[in-house]
């Protein structure tokens, strides 16, 4: 069997266009069939779901709860799987974890709550008046966009609150790091021929690609933190879970406020007063003792 680490350059740049060719197009498949469920189960037709997208009414949740679940399916957790299949030699390296890398998960899971806070708030004094305009422009959009309609995903009902799990939680926890940590990183390590470079550049896309630009040091950092983790435990598994805390950490929060629970200040309070200091104490205490895989 080829061992796919000995490939050139080029290929890597050949799997690259393969990897991005098959996302968009079981992405645009999926959103087609996803139109077609809403229409077929509460008789909305495409142009009622774009104009209320458009208009940020947002009064049809329902049907956009469906159309990003069909999302995540297709953009990057089925593209991933045939990915996989049909380049069998592209390994993906995972194995059930013991309870040393479950400890270790949960020290990293801290410093991964910690340090993207500090990001955040890094991210708000020094902001993004490098970019262009017009990209500053967008982003922002795409930000204010995400939020108000995952805020409308949040509701008082149980019900909604497992299927949050499985929408915000789970499938992108899946999905990207099948994507982004088995096949993209491995690509642009290939590419660069250095690991450190195709972690970073992994992280810039992975970045780039959430549209939040309030979060976007926060979120290169993360995927930063899990690609490294991947690169040097070779188990997927791992950052899996890490994704999924990290996700359900932000549904719980989100969760909390819709129901009155919490306030986004005492929350606030509790992140930059709380988690900043834990993460950071972390952070160098698994340096100074050399906690890695």
């Amino acid at each position: 069997m080829k061992n796919i680490d000995l490939l050139p350059v080029r290929n890597y740049i050949g799997l690259f266009f393969l990897s991005i060719t098959i996302v968009l197009i079981v992405k645009i498949v999926f959103n087609m069939l996803a139109l077609g469920f809403i229409d077929a189960i509460w008789d909305l037709s495409s142009i009622q779901i774009f104009n209320d997208l458009n208009s940020k009414e947002f009064k049809f949740i329902y049907a956009h709860k469906a159309l990003a679940f069909f999302d995540q399916l297709g953009t990057f957790l089925l593209p991933s799987v045939i990915f996989l299949f049909l380049l069998k030699t592209f390994s993906l390296n995972y194995r059930t974890p013991n309870k040393s890398d479950l400890i270790k998960c949960l020290l990293y899971f801290i410093v991964l709550l910690g340090v993207a806070q500090l990001f955040l708030i890094i991210s708000t004094y020094v902001g993004y008046d490098f970019l262009p305009i017009d990209v500053k422009k967008f982003l922002k959009e795409q930000q204010d966009f995400n939020t108000k309609i995952q805020e409308g995903f949040i509701s008082t009902s149980f019900r909604s609150f497992l299927f949050n799990i499985v929408l915000l939680s789970i499938l992108p926890a899946i999905g990207e790091e099948l994507f982004f940590r088995g096949i993209l990183q491995k690509i642009c390590i290939g590419i660069f021929k250095n690991n450190i470079a195709g972690i970073g550049v992994t992280s810039l896309v992975f970045g780039m690609l959430h549209f939040q630009i309030e979060n976007l040091l926060s979120i290169i950092f993360a995927s930063i933190l899990l690609g490294l983790i991947y690169d040097y435990s070779k188990n997927i598994l791992l950052t899996i879970l890490l994704h999924f805390g990290f996700n359900f950490f932000s549904l719980i929060s989100m969760q909390g406020i819709r129901m009155e629970l919490i306030s986004e200040n005492n929350l606030e309070i509790f992140s930059n007063y709380v988690m900043i200091p834990l993460g950071l104490g972390m952070l160098t205490y698994l340096i100074i003792k050399k906690i890695f895989w």
